[in-house]
């Protein structure tokens, strides 16, 4: 008979070759050689026939096991036992998700940070899994190690909940505020890991957000989603203030977080404010309906139209505005343009329709006040070429009007968005006094390996043909 040395040493060498199921039916063959304290007792055992078991998908089998083995999840358990279980519990919750967990898409999961605040829900359940259970009950367990191995199995174990569940079509924002709440964010790693994404053919460097600053940011949204405002905006700012490093535009997202926190919080002042300062960082369509809708609560109609403008013409889909076509249609009411007013309504309407969304009362309400006939869904192409062609026109006229006298002056902005870059150059768009111009630069431009976002740059307008839009054409970097 092999000694339990050899024994365990044998079913190590399986493991380590790969050998998962010769691994498994070794242990099973010769288990009855040993007493269940002395297989209990060896840590190097344990932990070979956990990962054995997980890489073979025999996750119930995993967790008998420890249990036929009196193996207790402790603070006094050997880290390779608590190290392996803690992989055990991250591939048992990817299988039941179905949930790849490439980190590439990480930089995706707060940048369409503008759901709308009418999706706020007060009634999410905490339907928390054993599984999530067994999660949250290691993790305070590993976190004191410290070592390198334990920091990785943290990181993964904290991650695939969070990003799990914010890849849902409908994410559960109390589970992840409870999840959250199981860990506290000083014990988590501020280091950030960097891994190789291939990009247009190319391998380059993309920098993780840590678990610390991940921590923030799931934590706030979770608040916001749950309209928990005052602890929203106070752990927003502790963020801004702790955080050093920002990814993915969290410093941005955590900023208009602070707003909205503001302005449910009653104080309109404070938001408009807080809300110009992020439009000069980032000009997305949202933030300035937001700042529209802040506008209109205060009577400056012209300014919440303006705004509101810049907000249709601004990139993203039609079928994301619903909301905004209807803000559109309030603004008009109250410049006394009936017409176009009922025109925005009833898009916002007819695109819920088309697309069989819910129809919110508000939008049934405020058509009811027109006395025009009912725009029928089969006529919603036709809508939407006429005031489309309406926006562009409001939009080619503030550029002739603002940018006549400049078109061939030298003017200064900021690179806020790279479209493609490739072998044939570099094209996105800038931004200057609260404009947006396209730009393309040739691959043979000694201008364009220099360009990013985020670059400042002197540039001039290029007239309007051929029906297209104005044009930036850069001279120099700043």
């Amino acid at each position: 008979m092999a000694s339990l040395f050899d024994f365990s040493r044998h079913i190590s060498d399986l493991k380590r070759g790969k050998k998962f199921n010769e691994a498994l039916t070794f242990f099973k063959e010769h288990k009855g050689d040993f007493s269940k304290e002395q297989i209990s007792n060896n840590e190097y055992l344990i932990s070979d026939i956990i990962s054995s078991l997980r890489f073979t998908n025999h996750f119930e089998a995993s967790y008998q096991f420890l249990e036929i083995y009196d193996v207790t999840i402790n603070s006094k358990t050997k880290e390779r036992v608590l190290t392996a279980y803690g992989w055990l519990l991250w591939s048992n919750y990817k299988a039941e998700n179905d949930n790849s967990h490439e980190d590439e898409d990480e930089i995706y999961l707060f940048d369409e940070d503008e759901d709308e605040e009418e999706n706020i829900n007060h009634n999410f359940h905490y339907d928390k899994s054993e599984l999530i259970d067994r999660i949250e009950s290691l993790i305070p367990i590993l976190l004191p190690l410290k070592t390198d191995y334990s920091k990785t199995v943290v990181s993964n174990l904290f991650s695939i909940v969070l990003k799990t569940e914010k890849k849902k079509p409908a994410p559960n924002w109390k589970l992840v505020n409870e999840f959250c709440n199981s860990i506290k964010p000083n014990e988590l790693c501020k280091e950030c890991s960097t891994i190789e994404v291939q990009r247009k053919g190319q391998l380059k460097k993309m920098e993780l957000a840590s678990d610390f600053e991940n921590w923030y940011a799931y934590k706030t949204k979770a608040l916001m989603k749950l309209g928990e405002w005052q602890e929203c905006f106070e752990i927003s700012k502790k963020a801004l203030e702790n955080i050093k490093i920002f990814h993915y535009s969290n410093d941005i997202w955590l900023s208009r977080r602070i707003a909205l926190s503001k302005k449910n919080l009653g104080n309109t002042d404070d938001t408009i404010e807080e809300f110009e300062n992020i439009l000069k960082k980032k000009r997305e369509w949202f933030i300035q309906k937001e700042l529209a809708e802040l506008y209109l609560e205060k009577k400056d109609y012209e300014r919440a139209y303006k705004l509101s403008m810049d907000a249709i013409n601004n990139f993203g889909p039609i079928e994301f505005k619903v909301d905004l076509l209807f803000l559109i249609g309030k603004i008009l009411i109250k410049k006394g343009q009936s017409d176009l007013a009922f025109k925005h309504i009833s898009l916002s309407k007819l695109i819920r329709q088309e697309a069989e969304w819910r129809v919110p009362q508000k939008i049934f309400n405020e058509l009811g006040q027109f006395s025009e006939s009912e725009i029928q869904l089969s006529n919603i192409k036709n809508l939407k070429i006429e005031l489309k062609k309406y926006w562009s026109n409001l939009s080619s006229k503030r550029v002739h009007t603002s940018k006549f006298k400049t078109r061939e002056s030298k003017l200064e902005g900021e690179i806020v968005k790279i479209l493609h870059d490739n072998d044939r150059g570099k094209d996105g768009f800038l931004t200057c006094d609260n404009d947006r111009y396209y730009f393309n630069l040739s691959a043979n431009s000694h201008l364009t390996p220099k360009v990013d976002v985020g670059s400042k740059v002197v540039f001039n307008v290029l007239p309007s043909r051929e029906g297209k839009k104005e044009q930036a054409r850069i001279l120099k970097l700043l």
